[in-house]
């Protein structure tokens, strides 16, 4: 049999059929592996079959010529485990890779590298484990990331962050001083009318939206914040820190710059400490500190922590020296 046409085995029986595909063409997503499904486009025994489609022993598969076959390509990107345990992994995800490939497929290096990490050991001819991603970090955000192996596990998980049992936080590094050492942002948030990029304020249609900020680190025109997440809106830390006037040091849908360079640094700060040609910055400095989660199953509540990324501790550096409190 081709890649396209296969036998159903014997420990395969029961499954539904999306769940058997989901298994062997993990390179599919799982939205166009559906799409087929609707289309009539993957036969069972020679017929149209649904996804709900329960497999027996023996029953022969067959999808499209186009559908790409075969086990996940090999890691283009180092994955830094963090912990993990028979149902998920807690990873380090680097800046500047989107979690989930694109609709059309680009941007696949990170979550294909999870799929390599998680078949390193599993038969070339599958079935392959999914990686699970439970909540998203935008492109340029750093650290904590969880990814479950089964799709039970990540249901379990996704509840948790529904009821809003998991604690996030992060550090961000914004323009200006916060007045004080703590405080408590409140914005309702809905998808900006005029971008589909962006976050607007709505207090009459908007989602609830809650921040808490604590004032970990001050500098003369800066600060280091740690800031935990009582929402998970999609970039909800830098639309509310925009909106109550210090946004991220670098961000170019909420903030003042797409890159920090020496120049614009020294306009900041008032005195040329920084050559101008130098880039002090060339991301969003948001990065997921620490997540505490109940592993799904049973258990005690875990909590894992990232490093903190050599730019963002390069920057705090370079701020002590050259942008020093009072």
């Amino acid at each position: 049999m081709s890649p396209h046409e296969m036998a159903v085995s014997p420990q395969d029986a029961g499954a539904d059929l999306l769940s058997f595909l989901s298994g062997r063409f993990i390179r599919e997503s799982k939205t166009r592996l559906r799409r087929l499904l609707a289309a009539g486009c993957v036969n069972v025994n020679g017929r149209a079959a649904r996804g709900t489609r329960v497999l027996a022993p023996g029953d022969v598969v067959e999808v499209p010529e186009e559908t790409l076959a075969g086990p996940p390509p090999p890691a283009s990107v180092e994955i830094e485990v963090l912990h993990e345990d028979a149902r998920l992994l807690v990873v380090n995800k680097p800046a500047g890779l989107p979690v989930l490939p694109a609709r059309g497929g680009a941007g696949r290096e990170f979550y294909d590298s999870l799929a390599a990490r998680l078949n390193a050991e599993v038969p070339e001819a599958g079935p392959y484990v999914r990686p699970h991603v439970v909540h998203r970090l935008d492109r340029e955000t750093s650290g904590v990331l969880l990814v479950a192996k089964d799709k039970e596990a990540g249901a379990e998980l996704a509840g948790q962050f529904q009821y809003r049992t998991v604690t996030k936080r992060y550090l961000a590094i914004v323009e200006g001083v916060l007045p004080r050492a703590e405080l408590t942002v409140e914005v309702p948030m809905r998808r900006s009318p005029s971008s589909q990029l962006k976050m607007a304020a709505d207090e009459r249609s908007g989602k609830p939206a809650r921040t808490g900020v604590r004032l970990r680190e001050a500098f003369g025109h800066f600060s280091l914040l740690d800031v935990q997440l009582f929402t998970g809106r999609q970039h909800q830390i830098r639309f509310h820190m925009a909106a109550i006037g210090y946004p991220l040091a670098v961000d170019m849908l909420y903030g003042r710059r797409d890159v920090l360079t020496g120049a614009a640094f020294n306009r900041i700060v008032g005195k040329g400490r920084a050559p101008a040609e130098a880039v002090l910055l060339a991301r969003t400095p948001l990065h997921a500190l620490s997540i505490g989660y109940r592993p799904p199953g049973a258990g005690e509540p875990v909590e894992c922590c990232a490093p903190v990324p050599a730019d963002m501790e390069a920057f705090l550096d370079a701020l002590r020296r050259l942008d020093p409190a009072g």
